[in-house]
């Protein structure tokens, strides 16, 4: 059976310069094991199979290259870039993954935004091997979000050039990703509240993006250090101009950003 798909560059207005996920329409759900090697065939971050429920609901299943499970979000809003480009009229509607309902909406300039279950952020110690693979960044705080472990270091240059040695990541595994953030107003002229990097060695993820799942635990996070509610992030990777914005709130955080195709193309696949 051949299968269309589309790799979605997330929170981003440019072609390649967002974090690519790729999209998949089923009309039912195969083995996982099957939906695994796909995923790692097609190897970006994410990788959603999307099966239509009804005229404003669609259930889907999301895969990191080694793992299933809703880690990223990326997939997610790419899903949504693509629902809305095929019904162009369907602007409201759920994604239902994990038994839980994400709520879209794409708005009037196109971006993508969507409603968030908000976590809990606590206090954590420095693991063994952080300092080390982070190659001399000055940590500020520790904190943890659900299996993430979130590390504020000091400097926004700093983070710019971050490429932290990953085999001390993988020795720290008892989390799923580490989120690399800092202020921008420190060093900085940048019109942004923080830039972030997540890293996921344990999931098959070795580069650095920037996540909508990882983003909403950044607005719990900066919530707190910076005493308010509304935030623009950014991702300072070279070659990527990625940011996203935020509205935090206690039961729910409301993340937006631009999405844009940059790939369609078939699959043979069962």
């Amino acid at each position: 059976m051949v299968t269309d798909f589309w790799i979605v560059d997330t929170l981003s207005k440019e072609l390649l310069c967002g974090n690519p996920s790729t999209v998949f329409f089923v009309e039912n759900f195969p083995d996982d094991g099957i939906l695994q090697n796909i995923s790692m065939e097609i190897n970006t971050a994410e990788t959603v199979f999307v099966r239509k429920e009804s005229s404003n609901s669609f259930s889907c299943r999301c895969f990191s290259p080694r793992c299933r499970g809703m880690y990223f979000g990326n997939s997610l809003f790419a899903a949504a870039k693509v629902i809305n480009s095929r019904n162009q009229s369907l602007v409201e509607f759920s994604l239902i993954v994990d038994q839980k309902v994400i709520l879209i909406r794409i708005l009037d300039d196109g971006a993508v935004r969507a409603r968030i279950q908000s976590t809990n952020v606590k206090k954590a110690v420095v693991p063994t091997f952080l300092h080390s693979a982070l190659m001399g960044g000055l940590i500020v705080s520790v904190a943890q979000c659900d299996s993430d472990l979130i590390v504020e270091i000091r400097s926004p240059k700093k983070l710019l050039n971050l490429s932290p040695d990953i085999d001390k990541f993988k020795r720290i595994n008892y989390y799923n990703s580490f989120i690399i953030t800092t202020d921008t107003h420190y060093e900085t002229d940048l019109d942004y509240d923080f830039c972030a990097k997540v890293f996921a060695p344990k999931l098959g993820l070795f580069y650095d993006i920037l996540t909508p799942i990882a983003s909403a635990k950044l607005a719990a996070y900066w919530s707190g250090r910076m005493g308010k509610n509304d935030f623009i992030g950014f991702q300072p990777s070279l070659g990527r101009n990625c940011y996203v914005i935020l509205n935090y709130g206690e039961e729910f955080t409301f993340v937006t950003g631009q999405c844009v195709i940059s790939t369609e193309g078939k699959m043979s696949i069962f």
